[in-house]
């Protein structure tokens, strides 16, 4: 039989999107064992997922479609099941990831078109159910899976144990899924951590753990599943093999933790600085020192995201962080002080959540613009320990149709609805506008030539506020439909933002086509009040700069 795994369609072509780490891995596993698989990213070609998905199924004469994803990619997922069902009845579909195995039931009982769910890790789970497929075997004995024993009835069999020796699982199917076109949306795309590389960006993304040891209320980790680290001969393994196959010169270790074990964290570093390339992580506040710092750093890490969510202690409390404000202020005081850039976000909308406690934290916020710490709203999925608390308090009424629209806010805190309403619009304003970001001084900007897709590419100089130093950024800063964009100093690798309408200067009539592109989309309710503010904003904005001729015909 022949398998095809299918990557659901997010974007357009030429648009960034998250690679799809999960379903390589499976594709790799059967690979490895001699399956006759087949692969199709349809996120890096024109065309709809319709024309691309029947051209692949006829061309490769699939029998099993694979694909799955995120609770949140729903409907993209439907899309590649239902079309597959509807141009070739017979075929067998199979579904993985967190869409299954967080809220099977929510799933299993709405999605049409699946024959199979895979729960859990499904690098074992996929060999067995393959196996039993091409032998016409009975299922119910395989762990780890969903089947459907009729039309509207299915069965879920006990859980798997999570895989323990994470060593025995292959790399990912990089070439299956074509890579190598994913890296160039990164150097194509605006990315604030790549500004760093004057020349091609070339990103090699490895998770080197699993799960987490702790247990945040936000936070969804299957019951099951517990820490696991691969060794670290292992993930050089994958390291050498990014480095000769795709020549990568920026790697992120994707772990939920990389900094749990602090011995295996100074081999790594060790390890790597022979490598001469830069890389990024997420660590803990409360596991980092000035010796950490610097003795990463100096192995090639210039970014690293905190997992900060407060700076109040009752809400760090509530949601089980076991840190506190003092430890992540001496984190980021000493971050900043090694010169190292920094990601993290204060999360507004946890239940113990007050409006005292949100004007601590903004007010926290304005005062260490140096610190690049972003204000978002608190997202409740499933059976997180806060999504459970919503179900009990009737916050959420219809589970299918809240994962249908894609998880849209709930107040859980005891602030009414009206003031969460206000913060949430405040936050996203915050972000967008780059309200927490040092501002930096465009000094030259300057056309230099077009990417695969059109847009326009700059050579920009921008004067950091900090260090004083000026930078130039070669193929880094694009067009964009927000006020600002953000850059990090090539000196001391501070986050600074600056105005795109300042970026621009030498072609404003770029902006004639974002305010009737807004215009356009208001007009049809599209995001309207979105679209209003930004229309607003950039009509403003010219008019300071006194370009009347264009801010005159929108007003």
């Amino acid at each position: 039989m022949n398998f095809g795994m299918v990557v659901p369609k997010y974007v357009n072509k030429g648009e960034p999107y998250q690679f799809y780490t999960g379903l390589a891995i499976v594709s790799a596993c059967m690979k490895q064992h001699n399956y006759n698989v087949f692969c199709l990213n349809p996120n890096h070609y024109d065309g709809t997922i319709t024309q691309q998905l029947m051209n692949f199924i006829t061309n490769n004469k699939i029998d099993v479609i694979c694909t799955g994803g995120m609770s949140g990619n729903y409907n993209e997922i439907c899309d590649v099941l239902k079309i597959s069902k509807k141009f070739k009845s017979d075929i067998i579909t199979i579904v993985g990831g967190t869409i299954i195995t967080s809220n099977p039931n929510i799933t299993l009982s709405n999605m049409k078109y699946i024959d199979y769910g895979v729960i859990g890790e499904a690098e074992e789970t996929i060999i067995e159910l393959a196996n039993t497929i091409i032998n016409k075997q009975d299922v119910s004995s395989i762990k780890g899976i969903a089947y459907f024993v009729s039309e509207t009835k299915y069965i879920i069999t006990p859980d798997r144990i999570p895989i323990s020796n994470l060593d025995t699982i292959p790399f990912p199917d990089y070439e299956g899924f074509e890579y190598d076109k994913y890296m160039k949306l990164f150097y194509s795309n605006d990315n604030v951590f790549f500004s760093v590389i004057d020349e091609e960006r070339r990103f090699g993304n490895i998770m080197s753990s699993r799960s987490c040891p702790f247990a945040c209320t936000f936070c969804y980790h299957h019951h099951l599943s517990k820490y696991r680290q691969r060794s670290l001969d292992n993930v050089f393994q994958e390291i050498d093999y990014l480095v000769n196959k795709y020549n990568i010169n920026i790697l992120g270790i994707a772990d939920d933790l990389f900094s749990y074990n602090k011995k295996r964290m100074y081999e790594f570093a060790s390890r790597i600085k022979k490598y001469n390339i830069k890389w990024y992580t997420s660590l803990r506040v409360s596991d980092v020192d000035k010796e950490v710092l610097k003795t990463l750093k100096d192995s090639g890490l210039f970014g690293v995201g905190y997992g900060i969510e407060s700076i109040n202690d009752n809400i760090l409390k509530s949601m089980k962080k076991h840190i506190t404000k003092t430890q992540i202020e001496k984190a980021l005081k000493l971050t900043y002080e090694a010169k190292i850039s920094m990601l993290g976000n204060i999360i507004l909308g946890d239940p113990e959540e007050t409006e005292e406690t949100v004007k601590k934290s903004i007010d926290w916020l304005i005062a260490h613009p140096e610190y690049s710490i972003h204000l978002v709203m608190i997202k409740t999925y499933p059976q997180a320990h806060i999504y459970k608390y919503a179900l009990s308090k009737g916050l959420i009424k219809d589970e299918f149709k809240y994962m249908v629209d894609g998880f849209p806010l709930v107040n859980l805190t005891k602030m009414s609805d009206k003031k969460y309403k206000e913060i949430s619009i405040y936050a996203e304003n915050f972000l967008e506008e780059k309200q927490h970001l040092l501002n930096g001084e465009i000094i030259k900007s300057d056309i230099t030539s077009k990417t695969e897709n059109g847009k326009n590419i700059f050579t920009v100089n921008i004067k950091c506020p900090r260090c004083n130093t000026i930078s130039e950024y070669k193929n880094r800063i694009q067009s964009s439909f927000l006020p600002n964009c953000a850059v990090i100093c090539k000196n001391c690798y501070v986050r600074v933002s600056v105005e795109n309408i300042k970026l621009y200067s030498h072609n404003y009539s770029f902006y004639d086509k974002i305010i009737s592109f807004f215009v356009k989309y208001a007009r049809q309710r599209v995001n309207k009040n979105k679209c209003i503010r930004f229309a607003y904003y950039i009509i403003q904005t010219l008019k300071k700069h006194k370009i009347i001729s264009i801010s005159n015909k929108y007003v």
